[in-house]
């Protein structure tokens, strides 16, 4: 299974969509992390504010132990204090949360502007990959037979244009049915330069094929 064409135009095509497709995937994944990094951003006030009221809260419980050890009214000097710090706690849970809150959105929000690009692309450019590599396996198993050649030439018959044909022969259907070996040939070589497959191993088959009736002759 070959993931490339041979040397055309269509190996340029796919070479070009495939450094297009990492480009694309490259460049709408740091288009997600700014947007992440930017959503981010809008939570630093709050983090700002839990981080103040945490220094409060941490200034009000050490007065209020300091008040707790007032003789006989230490208990009561301290509950406004204490009061204040679960105040305080409130706060800070909230802050807390809307940190929490924009975090997660920017969590999805960045990969949902990566993924849905990324996705749209794929769905254009992977099934493409899939077809050629799909037939380029299939046209090499139709090489693979003893008249593979001849199928080849056929298939080039119905789908070449007919300009394409008149280069290999006046009368290229005549000549595939005469079995002239050199038109036949190159009726095989259009059909695989059309699906992208290498010649090559249509001609050392070919070869192998002449070698094995030269043998039998001899």
């Amino acid at each position: 299974m070959n993931l490339y064409a041979r040397r055309s135009w269509m190996l340029v095509r796919q070479i070009a969509s495939d450094i297009f497709f990492i480009v694309w995937g490259v460049a709408w994944w740091f288009i997600s992390r700014g947007v992440d990094a930017s959503v981010r951003a809008i939570a630093e006030p709050s983090r700002q504010v839990a981080a103040a009221m945490r220094q409060v809260r941490d200034n009000v419980g050490g007065a209020a132990a300091r008040m707790g050890e007032i003789p006989y009214v230490g208990g009561d000097v301290r509950e406004p204090f204490d009061a204040a710090g679960h105040n305080i706690d409130s706060v800070i849970a909230s802050a807390d949360g809307q940190v929490a809150t924009i975090e997660h959105a920017a969590t999805v929000l960045g990969w949902v502007i990566f993924l849905v690009p990324v996705a749209v692309l794929l769905v254009m450019w992977l099934p493409r990959r899939i077809r050629f590599a799909r037939t380029s396996a299939a046209t090499k198993a139709l090489m693979a037979q003893d008249y593979g050649a001849d199928l080849l030439a056929l298939r080039a018959l119905a789908n070449q244009p007919v300009t394409e044909l008149r280069r290999v022969s006046s009368d290229p259907v005549a000549a595939w049915r005469s079995g002239d070996g050199a038109a036949i040939a190159a009726l095989a070589d259009l059909e695989l330069a059309r699906t992208g497959v290498s010649s090559s191993a249509l001609q050392r088959r070919q070869a192998d094929v002449s070698g094995s009736g030269s043998t039998r002759q001899s």
